[in-house]
């Protein structure tokens, strides 16, 4: 599988072991973007639209202990009789589409407007909401604290061995809000996490450009106003890996794209 480029990196991701390991992931840098992206006004721009699907065995929930973390009574609200708590990774739906699969225009230069607004991300019952997240780099996530308890928040960028911290919220309470600047050193891929709660976790994909979305729970996607020509469309998902195609839009036109993601699991 060819690298990607995102943020001017070009980066590979395999999946090794998901029983044995969990996910592995594998970067190799690139040289840097020279030029940065100039937003306007697309004249003739088309569609890129499609659905993400899933082939093989779905990998069960990460279960977890809700005694193992801070406040057990309160996110035993998502937990069963038994206070656990299951974490689908790779969610598919009945017709085999796969949700939570960021995917994202490579090397485009001109385009439409940066949104001002960059993504959000709410704690809500001891859980990111999305749980997956396109945007730009550079851009500012806003996180919302939605819990009546304290959450100790991290956001850590994802390197090839090991990892940086990007940045740490300890106290952010009921009604909170903080920002970050989505401005990272290494990596394109930044993970968030909770202290004190294991299962909690979301990812967040850097794109160059303001051409990126997420696939939602029927695997559908969209990129609208995207300049006619060849583009490369990348599909990254936090357990499956990255996949790409090329697309030729024709000014005005809407090219429809279908890739499918392989089950990491042996029948």
């Amino acid at each position: 599988m060819d690298g990607y480029r995102v943020k001017g990196q070009e980066r590979k991701y395999t999946f090794l072991s998901l029983v044995m390991a969990g996910l592995v992931l594998c970067a190799l840098l690139g040289e840097p973007t020279v030029n940065a992206y100039q937003g306007g006004v697309v004249a003739g721009g088309g569609t890129i639209s499609g659905v993400m699907k899933f082939s093989g065995i779905v990998p069960s929930p990460k279960t977890h202990k809700v005694t193992m973390g801070s406040n057990p009574e309160f996110c035993q609200t998502i937990a069963d009789k038994n206070g656990v708590i299951g974490i689908s990774e790779v969610r598919v739906s009945s017709k085999q589409q796969l949700a939570d699969v960021v995917v994202f225009l490579q090397e485009v230069e001109r385009g439409k407007p940066v949104p001002k607004e960059g993504p959000v991300v709410t704690v809500d019952r001891c859980q990111f909401a999305p749980r997956v997240i396109g945007a730009m780099d550079e851009q500012t996530l806003r996180i919302a604290m939605r819990d009546p308890i304290v959450h100790q928040l991290r956001g850590w960028e994802m390197l090839d061995k090991g990892r940086l911290p990007l940045f740490h919220f300890p106290d952010l309470g009921e009604g909170g809000e903080a920002t970050v600047p989505l401005k990272t050193r290494g990596s394109s891929i930044i993970k968030l996490e909770c202290d004190q709660h294991r299962f909690m976790q979301g990812w967040l994909l850097l794109a160059a450009n303001p051409y990126v979305t997420v696939s939602d729970d029927d695997g559908v996607f969209r990129l609208t106003d995207v300049p006619e020509g060849t583009h490369t469309v990348g599909a990254w998902h936090p357990v499956l890996g990255y996949q790409e195609a090329k697309v030729t839009l024709i000014s005005g036109r809407q090219e429809t794209l279908e890739l499918t993601f392989v089950s990491p699991l042996k029948p």
